[in-house]
């Protein structure tokens, strides 16, 4: 889970922006799992050029309640980008998915 400290990822965001918002469910057998892959997803997707924040928290603040990503990424190519990636192959798709109870996304640009 991000450190509350860190930057809020859409601070700054400008015209042409793409954000992405998630809300993740993991299921009670695999919350632990989806806890101990989100530092690696969230580091490395931090680390890539088209990135410009990512954050990962549960608003609630409850350890067992739902997790919400906040991710800005500079256009389009930059998402895809990120999607295509392997670490998000990896980490994401192919181990924390699996281990989600139910996952909605929205991706929108900013105007």
């Amino acid at each position: 889970m991000s450190d509350s400290t860190s930057p809020w990822p859409l601070a700054g965001a400008r015209p042409g922006e793409v954000v992405v918002i998630a809300r993740w469910t993991p299921s009670p057998e695999g919350r632990a799992q989806v806890d101990a892959a989100l530092p690696g997803l969230v580091g490395a997707s931090l680390a890539e050029p088209g990135c410009l924040g990512y954050r990962a928290y549960r608003p609630d603040g409850d350890a067992d309640g739902d997790i919400v990503l906040v991710e800005r990424y500079a256009d389009r190519d930059a998402l895809e980008a990120h999607r295509t990636s392997a670490h998000f192959r990896e980490i994401a798709v192919e181990r924390i998915v699996p281990l989600l109870a139910d996952r909605e996304v929205v991706v929108t640009t900013v105007g």
